[in-house]
């Protein structure tokens, strides 16, 4: 099939989406097509962040991997979200050399284990939807560099499926049940860059409360995280 062909029956795919697990299955298909093993679609983490798990929408990362990569902070002085910042040319990458800003400790921590889940390279495309949130959408594995029509075209269709991600979540932006007072401060001070301890200390509640709260407000919304909960709330604007 053409390229023209090929991305016109992605294009007419993904109109067709109606929910994040049929992007699962679309970018699982697409990373295939192109030899990567993994994918992820993420917003982007701001400079407080953290976590990349409360950025993930949807991602085929293995679970220890995000969890490991959480608890080491490397999030933090990540220098792939620091380029995703400030440009939105696409971005590839090589474990060997990406992390050589880093501290000596976190290079070892980045590189055994993405090593460990054979991630040994990739790319990444800087997105951003309607209403101007920015996000990325990534793909990695063991394959080599992508040649220029790849990366083109590639590079195409993440700026599509962003965007249909984000149509779908404006499709879920609707809350089945109106938020109560305490959820909507939750997602408030959340929205903010409040942790659920810092939460719980502003409003006198517990941090377990704070977190029940947060849960509560989540799948009234539709959303899969925490960031995705903020997102929704804010372009329903229950939070400003």
């Amino acid at each position: 099939m053409g390229k023209t062909l090929f991305v016109g029956e992605c294009y007419r795919q993904l109109s067709q989406v109606r929910t994040n697990y049929d992007v699962f299955k679309f970018l699982k298909k697409l990373g295939d097509e192109f030899r990567f093993e993994r994918f992820a679609v993420l917003f982007l983490p701001d400079q407080n962040s953290t976590e990349l798990s409360s950025h993930l929408i949807v991602s085929n990362w293995p679970p220890e991997l995000i969890r490991a990569y959480d608890e080491m902070k490397l999030l933090v002085n990540s220098p792939i979200v620091a380029e995703l910042r400030k440009s939105l040319a696409p971005l590839e990458w090589e474990l060997e050399t990406v992390n050589k800003e880093r501290s000596p400790e976190e290079i070892r921590n980045s590189v055994g284990l993405f090593k460990d889940f054979d991630m040994l390279g990739g790319v990444y495309f800087p997105t951003y939807d309607a209403l101007g949130r920015r996000g990325a959408v990534s793909f990695a594995g063991q394959r080599g560099k992508l040649d220029s029509d790849e990366l083109a075209t590639l590079h195409l269709l993440s700026l599509f499926t962003y965007n249909q991600v984000s149509e779908v979540a404006d499709a879920a932006s609707e809350p089945n049940d109106q938020l109560t007072p305490r959820e909507r401060e939750c997602i408030f001070w959340s929205s903010i860059g409040k942790t659920n301890n810092e939460i719980g200390t502003i409003l006198s509640i517990s941090e377990n409360t704070v977190s029940s709260y947060m849960i509560s407000a989540a799948k009234k919304l539709g959303a899969l995280n925490r960031a995705h909960a903020i997102a929704l709330a804010i372009r329903a604007g229950i939070v400003s």
